[in-house]
């Protein structure tokens, strides 16, 4: 791993969390310059395509390219000409929104990211099945998650923006990218580093691995149900979270005794990230789970705090566990000092402030009003998040070099 690439995206996290900072700030006191939907539209691209799209990025050029493909030039143009629109992405939002300015950065990270996906199809080390059938799925869902980019911008153009059709599009984008090229990338790149600890056999994965594909497909009709009401789609997607929690026992089933060993490969830090990885896993596996129940899914399309906080629970307590975790792969005590507690204070904002989100859409579910003090909660409990980052940010400056 290239140790500037590290912290051009832990940087990009940071700018992320700020931006997010002064979002929930907005609601505590009244910030007269702030356009706040053009803030969120900064925030939301800055930490997808910022932070979550580059630290993949960085971690499929380090552990799933052979070193002699790595090192081909383009792999560094793509990374900071990438690195480049977020910069153009993060200054244009929150000045202008979605105008010129900004559509052309967005559309240049697209480009980009096509290249990126076709260099590493034809680059990526094939030894490991299980991995590289992963990684090519993931990449099928990154082309096909940009379809809804295109229809968005086509709906723009037709100044039509109010029709549900653009927010269908929207999530089309946002579940292909979470729940297909993050998701199935982040799981291509732990089969390659705990595949062989696991000693999953390779019925166990096919299990897994369709099971899972078709879940997360067919989950997109929780989206439909919520444009149409149509009630085969909550029926479709019934069947999908039963499928995804199928693929999750069908996993943690082969895993048999392996979890010690998994363990003791890893360090003290590295295990809490471990735990919160699994953990959330878990968590959002169940709680898709609970969609089956009609009341739930109403609740889950209806309510905004659950579905921003859904978000945050897979941004910071699920991908960006695992992404702590591999920056740390060569940690040791003298020169990671602050690693600890930035993982601890990372741990006790992503907890609080999750909480908080889910508390009051249960409120608001319930008809039970506002939490006293909740927008001032969420704000002071945010205050950890970017110290959590830049704490963790700090020590790779000292860092000579960075194992791949």
């Amino acid at each position: 791993m290239k140790k500037t690439w590290l912290i051009v995206s832990l940087v990009n996290f940071l700018i992320a969390s700020l931006m997010g900072l002064l979002l929930r700030g907005a609601f505590v006191w009244e910030i007269e310059w702030l356009d706040y939907r053009n803030m969120l539209h900064g925030h939301s691209h800055v930490a997808l395509l910022g932070w979550l799209y580059l630290g993949i990025f960085i971690m499929l050029h380090a552990k799933l390219l052979p070193k002699e493909k790595a090192a081909k030039p383009i792999y560094t143009w793509l990374f900071w000409l990438t690195q480049l629109t977020v910069i153009g992405m993060a200054i244009a939002f929150p000045i202008q929104g979605y105008a010129a300015f900004s559509i052309f950065f967005s559309t240049l990270h697209i480009v980009l990211s096509y290249v990126f996906a076709v260099r590493v199809w034809k680059d990526h080390s094939r030894k490991d099945y299980r991995s590289s059938l992963l990684l090519k799925t993931a990449i099928l869902f990154l082309f096909i998650s940009t379809v809804g980019v295109f229809v968005v911008a086509y709906i723009m153009a037709s100044k039509n923006g109010a029709n549900v059709i653009y927010q269908i599009a929207i999530q089309f984008y946002l579940h292909f990218q979470f729940n297909g090229w993050l998701l199935f990338a982040l799981l291509a790149l732990l089969f390659n580093r705990f595949g062989t600890i696991l000693k999953i056999s390779n019925k166990a994965f096919n299990q897994f691995y369709w099971l899972f594909l078709l879940g997360n497909i067919l989950s997109y009709a929780l989206v439909l149900y919520w444009g149409y009401r149509w009630e085969f789609s909550y029926y479709v997607n019934a069947i999908a979270v039963v499928l995804q929690l199928l693929a999750v026992l069908a996993l943690l089933k082969s895993f048999g005794g392996s979890w010690i060993q998994l363990k003791n490969s890893l360090s003290a830090v590295q295990k809490l990230l471990l735990k919160l990885l699994i953990a959330v896993f878990l968590t959002r596996t169940l709680f898709q789970f609970t969609l089956v129940v009609p009341e739930m899914a109403e609740m889950a399309v209806l309510l905004r705090l659950f579905i921003i906080g859904f978000i945050h629970l897979n941004m910071l307590g699920f991908f960006t566990a695992y992404l702590w975790l591999e920056y740390l792969s060569n940690e040791n005590n003298k020169t990671y000092t602050l690693h600890k507690p930035a993982v601890n204070l990372l741990l006790i904002g992503f907890l609080s402030t999750e909480f908080i989100m889910f508390l009051q859409g249960f409120y608001y579910w319930q008809e039970l009003g506002k939490l006293p003090f909740f927008h001032e909660g969420l704000f002071y409990a945010s205050i950890l998040l970017p110290i959590a980052i830049l704490l963790f940010l700090l020590p790779f400056r000292y860092m000579n070099k960075i194992k791949t």
